[in-house]
């Protein structure tokens, strides 16, 4: 990378990661760009920006251990809704079994908040 990796934005360091799919890269390649990805993560206070990084992992190459802090970001600054959290855990659920707990109880907080709100 021709910049500072340490001053990545969100969406650069998601890009950054992502373009490791297209050439053969080693595995330290993509754990330094998993770490100027949580380095970026911590830095963001708009949820915009989450949804831009996000929104470039248009064919779901990216590991459940840099989407679920996303989302946890996400949930962070703009607060725990329905709607987002119903999307949290479909995105577990793709993960396969191994994340069905933990996206069956973001699905349930998902029910309860919604029955509360109906209520």
């Amino acid at each position: 990378m021709t910049h500072n990796n340490q001053s990545l934005t969100l969406a650069e360091a998601t890009y950054h990661y992502l373009g490791l799919h297209k050439q053969r890269a080693r595995q330290a390649d993509y754990a330094a760009a998993e770490r100027y990805f949580q380095r970026a993560l911590q830095r963001v206070s708009k949820p915009d920006e989450i949804r831009a990084a996000l929104a470039l992992d248009t064919h779901r190459n990216l590991p459940v251990q840099l989407k679920s802090p996303a989302y946890e970001r996400l949930l962070a600054i703009s607060g725990r809704s329905v709607d987002l959290l119903r999307e949290y855990a479909q995105e577990m659920y793709d993960y396969g079994p191994e994340w069905t707990h933990y996206a069956d109880m973001l699905w349930d907080e998902a029910n309860a908040l919604e029955a509360e709100q109906e209520g």
